[in-house]
């Protein structure tokens, strides 16, 4: 049900906006606003919306996030939730989760946000593991796990469900179709790939990646992304530093 789990922090200052990759995963996320001698002046418990070519997030002065990245698959059945609804802006939380995560707004509201985070991933995965999953999802999360290494002829066929029931449930649920979700994970893939790298290996990368070339996995970038993947990479790469020992 949980992606990953991340957390940032900005202090004050002027940040610099992020480079975003390809993802169509939301987050649940508690927003914590300090001033300049670190006390806590409120917060918000949102959405993040769905950002599947990418972009550019800039965050706020004195801003504070705990988040829970949630596979797309195991929304609407653990959370009711639609990745399809979440394609324009962040939202606050709707109200028929509130119940749930009533401990969480508990202790942020006591301050203590590390232990709230750790509170709404326990309730996330209770819910993850209480839900069943459709044969929707599971096409979605056999891509997912394939980082979309798997066409989806072959995905209806393992999901045993017919491709055009595959496509339309896809985009109402996704807001991508098939095809579109496994080209931006796999792109995904490719560009963290590249992340581990001063000068990465454009070519051994491609096609690892089930590029049919390089110039393919070039087309692919600047057709999602805008750019190049060695200008995307050169974005990216101080951050990666920092996360990739």
């Amino acid at each position: 049900m949980v992606d990953l789990a991340w957390h940032s922090r900005v202090d004050h200052g002027r940040p610099e906006a992020h480079r975003l990759l390809p993802h169509s995963e939301p987050s649940l996320a508690i927003r914590r606003r300090f001033d300049r001698n670190g006390l806590t002046t409120g917060y918000r418990f949102d959405i993040t919306c769905v950002r599947p070519d990418g972009g550019h997030y800039c965050p706020e002065p004195g801003e504070e996030i705990y988040g829970l990245r949630l596979a797309p698959e195991w929304m609407e059945s653990a959370l009711g939730l639609r990745a399809a609804e979440l394609h324009e802006n962040d939202r606050e939380v709707p109200a028929h989760l509130l119940h749930l995560f009533g401990d969480v707004r508990k202790l942020a509201d006591a301050d203590d946000f590390v232990s709230a985070w750790k509170c709404m991933l326990e309730v996330t995965a209770r819910q993850g593991a209480d839900a069943e999953i459709d044969r929707l999802g599971y096409a979605a999360a056999l891509s997912r796990s394939a980082e979309g290494r798997i066409t989806p002829g072959e995905l209806a066929d393992r999901a045993d469900i017919s491709p055009r029931h595959l496509r339309r449930g896809f985009v109402e649920r996704f807001g991508l179709s098939p095809r579109g979700w496994a080209r931006r994970l796999r792109l995904t893939a490719a560009l963290l790939e590249a992340e581990r790298y001063d000068r990465p290996d454009w070519a051994g990368i491609a096609a690892g990646n089930r590029f049919s070339d390089q110039a393919h996995l070039i087309r692919e970038c600047r057709a999602i992304l805008g750019e190049s993947p060695r200008e995307f990479h050169a974005q990216r790469r101080g951050m990666a530093v920092s996360f990739n020992p």
